[in-house]
């Protein structure tokens, strides 16, 4: 007899924002998740475009709330009651939040991607921050399994929450960028050899000190050759970055391109058009641009004691990202030292080889299908009408 389809519950708030890094982890875990098989129920606050997943396996429960603090709370109240009217065996919280109320039979899964609002809560949005610390630690008490991104972020959860540790599976970023797309687009007419910088414009990123770090290096690079230029790729995010301003004050307009988000075949144009990644961010859950870079067989300049160093290895020049100077001369220095730059190259494919998400989603599908508890065969009361 065929055992029934496992009936899972996903919080699909992250497919409202394209472009994030929590979007990019939770889409492509679920396409290749939803195609395996099981009964899969999408739950959110906030419309998003569900064209990847109409599919008979799938059904999509929507509101259309602006996205607030009173939004989340009200999730918590309506997402328990989808629930427990479709009798789910298995809830996946997707973004650090797992309801009160959930079916009782039915398993807790937690993806973990950091601790931004511990580590450097200054740099996130007031209700962003006020949402984390509010709804992530009865979260990690109620998750079965806590799936992180990284061993950097298990690391955290060790450090912050202890008793909390051994929850922890590490289910990886990978790169989605194919080989075989060469030079097009932003990537014409400038030439091979930019430096690049990869992500949504906002502190934690640390472009304002790359930017002042990148005037040193120009600086210094003027007098025996011609600088190479540096092209930042990224929408818009918050805290008043200013980017725009702060290259015109620098006098850097010829040499800096501001290039707004892109498309990932552009973005593989870019990735193959570049010299070296910079990517000094303050914090990360994963860094998923580095992983990108050693798809592309692009090194990188990261921070040291951060998840990229972890991802990178020795594919890597790593730099204390509060040091302007550090990160100019690795700049320099990869400017100057072919070998160097060759040796980093060569290691990137074995790097590159380390993350899939085929094997990502393995390691998903196996926490999915852990060990059911008694009571949580219950069929569901209908099937919810599809609303996009």
């Amino acid at each position: 007899m065929t055992p029934e389809p496992l009936r899972i519950a996903v919080d699909a708030r992250p497919l409202c924002h394209p472009g994030t890094g929590i979007y990019r982890h939770t889409v492509e875990l679920l396409r290749r998740l939803c195609r395996r098989g099981g009964q899969w129920y999408f739950y959110s606050v906030q419309p998003y475009d569900d064209g990847d997943f109409r599919l008979p396996n799938v059904s999509h429960r929507t509101l259309r709330l602006p996205r607030s603090l009173r939004a989340s709370q009200l999730a918590h109240v309506v997402f328990p009651c989808w629930a427990r009217k479709d009798a789910v065996q298995v809830f996946w919280g997707t973004r650090h939040q797992l309801p009160a109320g959930l079916p009782a039979g039915a398993r807790r899964i937690l993806t973990l991607y950091d601790f931004v609002w511990r580590r450097y809560g200054e740099t996130m949005r007031f209700p962003g921050r006020q949402i984390e610390a509010l709804f992530t630690p009865p979260a990690l008490a109620r998750a079965e399994v806590i799936a992180t991104i990284s061993e950097f972020t298990a690391g955290e959860l060790s450090h912050f929450y202890p008793r909390f540790a051994d929850k922890a599976v590490t289910v990886p970023c990978a790169s989605v960028l194919g080989p075989g797309v060469g030079e097009n687009g932003l990537a014409q007419g400038s030439g091979r050899g930019y430096f690049l910088a990869v992500g949504t414009l906002e502190p934690r990123k640390n472009l304002r000190r790359v930017l002042y770090a990148y005037r040193d290096y120009v600086k210094q690079q003027q007098a025996e050759a011609r600088p190479r230029r540096l092209k930042i790729v990224g929408g818009e995010g918050w805290g008043g970055e200013r980017l725009p301003e702060l290259v015109s004050e620098l006098g850097l307009e010829k040499l800096v391109d501001l290039t707004g988000r892109v498309s990932d075949e552009l973005l593989v144009g870019l990735y193959r058009g570049a010299h070296a990644l910079l990517m000094p961010s303050l914090y990360e859950g994963f860094g998923l641009p580095v992983a990108e870079a050693m798809s592309a067989s692009l090194p990188v300049i990261t921070s040291r004691n951060s998840p990229m160093a972890e991802v990178a290895g020795e594919a890597a020049v790593l730099v204390d990202p509060l040091s302007e100077a550090e990160i100019a001369a690795a700049m320099t220095r990869l400017c100057v030292d072919s070998q160097l730059h060759a040796s980093l190259r060569a290691a990137c494919a074995g790097r590159a080889r380390r993350y899939s998400w085929e094997r990502s989603a393995d390691v998903m599908w196996r926490v999915l299908h852990g060990p059911q508890r008694s009571g949580s065969d219950r069929k569901p009361a209908e099937q919810p009408e599809v609303s996009s």
